[in-house]
């Protein structure tokens, strides 16, 4: 399907929203945050939207820290009333023309799901890149209900990043972020300050990209009534409008200079591959990435050739050149992406022509960017942006305890499919259960499942300092983002592989699957770990048709904490495991 449709909503009309700015050191680092609701007006022909908020806005404050400086955060549970979202599965994927159901505003005649109409305001709050106490971490089943406060103490002994903050309760994280429950979270530090990086306005600009859908009235006029809608065959949901900050497609009047833009994914599912078009071609050489989920790259990097892909909850610290550019002169950042993401090229120079409801992108638009009169500044990027990290050495990695995950998507009837990882052990060749069998060249390793599901015994016991390679295995046609709570880890590589699986080779915990590390006939992806990637990260993409090796070691706190995919749908439908992280001298006395 190639056919566009029309946008109900203008573009470009209203001014990019800033959220507003709490800056932790000018209250000695005692916060209090309500979690109300609210209304918020999502475009200027919009009626106003019911929703949730941090502070009751959309998105809620960004809240700003010094390295080493501890902070305390009095949550304030005040919600009232019931989820302000009208949840739906639709009874048909298309309608009667054909365009995907997901595409279109209303309920494409789905009924309101009663048991999600009946959600009170319960929250946890998880500081998404924090390095927290276990206590502290928003531990999925955690809540606190409305009307409970929660004090958390974030200490704040990290590198300058941008990280942010989300609702996390168990099986409906998805509902309560798409309602509202985000913010963004900057540290900054010394070495950020000697570099001259823009910090704060108008230079420094915060970006919360995520999508979202509207209902319709009985006269097909959008109500503004946030609506979560899926389909019999899409589990995830793809809303058709982009907001960034809480703004429909967006506009940001920009001086003729270079600006630094905080950009972050908090979408529930959906992958962006951002371009930057200036009279309808690329200009993706004007941006030069500095940092990544857990802050500075080691040295700047170029964009992808196809653009900036961000997954949900991928952050991209971004220096965007405009001081060439005359008054008057606009740029509009699309969106190229297909949904459900599995990696698919798709050529920048082709951007103008991505608007295809057929892949879940009827409207490209995310923002625009207009210049104004004003002075000219380009400073100079430094060649080296940080020294504090490097690679383990090889022969370390060698060493490490290697852990293998297979991300698994099984069929049910009736209901929407179950998403797991299965947590695998190398078993003998004794073993004459169901098994996944991984050939690399000569060598065949045979594993079992041991864990699948979240209340599955934990079974990831890392020992604090140590490294470990995790392999991710990724036996589904998706493209999986994976979130490892606590500290960063870095990408080791993106190998190929073919597999099969058997007719009920997904069982609920067993499987049996073979895996050989050579490319499948027909794989197009490339595998490969892009220059903005290699610094330290949070959560990885994981492509189909790939292992994906990552170098994990947890430094300081020991304590339960998760791991999970962080498409919202699949999180909340069980793809997330716990690990514990032990200290050296209780692993002795552990059974």
């Amino acid at each position: 399907m190639t056919r566009t449709l029309a946008a109900p909503l203008a573009p470009f009309a209203d001014a990019l929203p800033v959220p507003r700015r709490l800056v932790a050191a000018q209250q000695h680092g005692q916060l209090s945050v309500p979690i109300r609701a609210g209304a918020h007006r999502f475009h200027r022909d919009l009626p106003e939207s019911a929703v949730w908020g941090y502070d009751g806005t959309v998105p809620g404050p960004t809240i700003e820290a010094e390295r080493g400086q501890a902070v305390t955060v009095v949550w304030r549970n005040e919600l009232d009333g019931t989820l302000p979202v009208v949840v739906t599965t639709a009874p048909k994927a298309t309608d009667a023309s054909g365009v995907p159901v997901q595409c279109v505003p209303g309920l494409s005649g789905g009924p309101p799901d009663q048991d999600a109409a009946a959600l009170a305001g319960h929250t946890v709050v998880h500081l998404h890149g924090g390095l927290v106490p276990a206590p502290y971490d928003g531990w999925a089943e955690n809540l606190f209900a409305p009307g409970q406060d929660a004090v958390f103490h974030y200490p704040m002994d990290q590198r300058a990043a941008l990280i942010w903050y989300h609702d996390h309760v168990m099986g409906v994280t998805r509902f309560d972020v798409y309602a509202g429950l985000a913010g963004l979270w900057i540290i900054r530090d010394r070495r950020e300050r000697e570099l001259g990086l823009p910090e704060g306005p108008p230079f420094e600009v915060p970006l919360l990209i995520q999508d979202r859908n509207f209902g319709l009235d009985e006269s097909g006029r959008l109500t503004g009534q946030l609506v979560h809608k899926t389909d019999p065959e899409v589990m995830e949901a793809f809303p058709p409008f982009t907001a960034v900050n809480g703004k429909v497609w967006p506009l940001l009047e920009v001086q003729p200079a270079t600006y630094r833009f905080r950009v972050l994914n908090g979408s529930n599912a959906r992958t962006y591959r951002l371009v930057l078009l200036h009279d309808g071609e690329p200009e993706l050489h004007r941006i030069t990435q500095i940092g990544t989920d857990h802050g500075l790259l080691r040295t700047p990097a170029s964009l992808p050739p196809d653009g900036l892909i961000l997954a949900s909850a991928e952050r991209a610290d971004l220096l965007v050149d405009f001081s060439d550019l005359e008054p008057g002169s606009e740029l509009t950042l699309l969106n190229t992406a297909a949904a459900p993401f599995d990696g698919a090229p798709f050529p920048a120079a082709n951007a103008c022509s991505a608007a295809d409801p057929g892949r879940m992108l009827p409207y490209p638009h995310v923002m625009r960017f207009r210049v104004i009169p004003g002075p000219v500044t380009r400073p100079a990027i430094p060649g080296e942006l940080a020294t504090d990290y490097r690679l383990a050495s090889p022969d370390t990695l060698a060493g490490a305890p290697r852990r293998t995950i297979a991300l698994v998507e099984r069929e049910l009837d009736g209901q929407p499919n179950m998403l797991t990882m299965r947590e695998l052990v190398i078993t003998g060749d004794d073993h004459t259960g169901p098994a996944v069998t991984v050939t690399d060249g000569e060598r065949t390793t045979r594993y079992r499942a041991a864990a699948a599901h979240f209340e599955d015994a934990t079974t990831f016991f890392p020992v604090l300092g140590q490294y470990e390679v995790w392999q991710l295995i990724n036996l589904t046609d998706d493209t999986h983002p994976i979130h490892v709570h606590l500290d960063p880890f870095q990408i080791l590589s993106r190998r190929p592989i073919r597999y099969q699986i058997p007719d009920d080779g997904i069982e609920d915990l067993a499987i049996t699957a073979a895996v050989t590390l050579e490319r499948d006939p027909g794989d197009e992806l490339g595998h490969t770990i892009d220059g903005n990637e290699r610094g330290l990260k949070d959560t990885v993409r994981v492509n189909p048709n790939e292992i994906t090796e990552i170098a994990v070691r947890f430094t300081t706190y020991s304590g339960r904490y998760m791991y999970h995919c962080h498409i919202l749908e699949h999180e909340d439908r069980d793809m997330m495991r716990p690990f514990v992280t032990m200290p050296a001298e209780l692993m002795p006395f552990m059974a």
